[in-house]
């Protein structure tokens, strides 16, 4: 699994969106390619990971609401 980048911008510099897309979108490419040589299909994949980004994000709006 390749190395993911230290973040080289300031939180308001707006370049720091399009560097997290790139850095992410590699990262999980990589992850997915890695589960299909494991055997898994690509619907299986595709469907799990939305799920477990799904609670991740019900999580952080849990975390959010209560401070």
């Amino acid at each position: 699994m390749k190395a993911i980048r230290l973040i080289m911008q300031a939180a308001n510099d707006p370049c720091r969106a399009l560097d997290r897309e790139e850095v992410l979108a590699a990262a999980f490419r990589d992850f997915v390619q890695r589960t299909l040589a494991a055997g898994w299909n690509e619907p299986e994949v595709a469907l799990t990971l939305a799920d477990i980004a799904d609670d991740y994000v019900m999580a952080l709006a849990r975390r959010v609401a209560v401070n």
